[in-house]
């Protein structure tokens, strides 16, 4: 079972409580265009949108039904869906949000290589012209979804989209925890007049860069506390690369970062960040520190910092409490670090606002 990290935020005045949840998808695909509908990738690690150089089209679904960590009686503040971009064959695009208004199966096809054309669909798959392979069929091929979309947003060449929020992502969540019944997700639709192909990553692929939908609410009750748990302090770590890292310090004076690694010689590198100050921190936004470069000190005498030098930047993106993208560029050139904290407790919260 996929983590679910809740985030308590903060305590409201009176008997509102204000609590964040982060959750993973249930269940997501490919709907690769086909004369047959007999293409199908819902256990891949990668989902499709938009018009291929062969001038297919792909639309990617995504569903997320378990929503049991919202309380029956909250009122929903905000929505936002966080995707991950990692290839595309045009200039940047606009991707189309729509509500699905048919159920559909993910099914257990998984698409060879680089999973662009699909693979046959096997029992119970979505595919372009069937809801669940090969006996229940969608009303309209492609899809059956509402005609307005619930939210838009420019598809980069790479990295985090995030949809949302707005009124219309709010209400389709509200509706969905009205009715569960009706909860069959969203279809991502890029601009098929034009070649816009996108590859996101899909739920069964990396987990920081799996799909996420992000709900803020506010609910009524007591609370004694946040839950005792993990924040973003601690050591941070790319599991594909050995012998460095990040540390981060949370402090009352701000946020400090340490890098300690290599240089592009192999030689021992420890760099430390400015103090940056984060009011309220939001995930999928990403932030930017200086880093500092030096001879290193000693236990006794550390190093002044009028005698450090300017190294580059590093920008962090958060996904959640315990993954993020963590970019350095400075002298030795730029590297990303898809980023885990090594510390951390599953279902802890973390705080978000100092």
């Amino acid at each position: 079972m996929r983590l679910l990290f809740t985030l308590i935020f903060c305590c409201l005045s009176a008997s509102l409580l204000a609590d964040t949840v982060v959750i993973e998808a249930t269940q997501d695909n490919t709907l690769y265009e086909s004369s047959s509908g007999a293409l199908s990738n819902g256990a891949g690690d990668f989902l499709f949108t938009g018009r291929t150089t062969n001038n297919g089209l792909r639309r990617a679904v995504v569903a997320f039904k378990n929503l049991d960590a919202i309380p029956p009686d909250a009122q929903i503040e905000s929505v936002k869906l966080h995707l991950f971009v990692n290839r595309q064959n045009s200039d940047s695009s606009t991707g189309r949000l729509l509500r699905l208004t048919s159920d559909w199966g993910e099914g257990p096809t998984d698409a060879p290589m680089q999973e662009g054309g699909g693979s046959p669909a096997q029992t119970g798959s979505v595919t372009w012209n069937h809801r669940f392979f090969d006996n229940m069929t969608w009303n309209t091929p492609g899809g059956d979804f509402v005609g307005t979309a619930s939210a838009e947003a420019p598809l980069g060449d790479f990295g985090i989209v995030t949809f949302g929020s707005n009124s219309t992502m709010v209400a389709d969540v509200e509706g969905w925890l009205a009715n569960p019944s009706s909860n069959f997700g969203w279809i991502l639709i890029a601009d098929e007049s034009v070649q816009s192909a996108r590859r996101l990553n899909s739920r069964e692929s990396t987990p920081s860069r799996s799909p996420k939908l992000e709900i803020e609410f506010s609910s009524s009750g007591t609370t004694s506390g946040p839950t005792p748990g993990s924040d973003f302090s601690g050591p941070w770590f790319d599991s594909t690369l050995d012998g460095e890292g990040f540390l981060i310090y949370k402090t009352s004076a701000g946020w400090l970062i340490y890098y300690f690694g290599y240089t592009e010689d192999m030689e021992r590198l420890w760099l430390v960040s400015n103090l940056l100050t984060i009011e309220d921190l939001e995930f999928g936004q990403e932030y930017e520190l200086s880093m500092l470069v030096g001879e290193p000190g000693t236990f006794g005498m550390a190093t002044p910092s009028s005698e450090l030098t300017a190294w580059g930047i590093l920008r962090i993106l958060f996904y959640d409490c315990l993954s993020g993208l963590f970019t350095l560029d400075g002298i030795d050139g730029e590297k990303v670090y898809d980023a885990q904290k090594l510390i951390g407790v599953e279902g802890a919260s973390c705080e978000t606002a100092d």
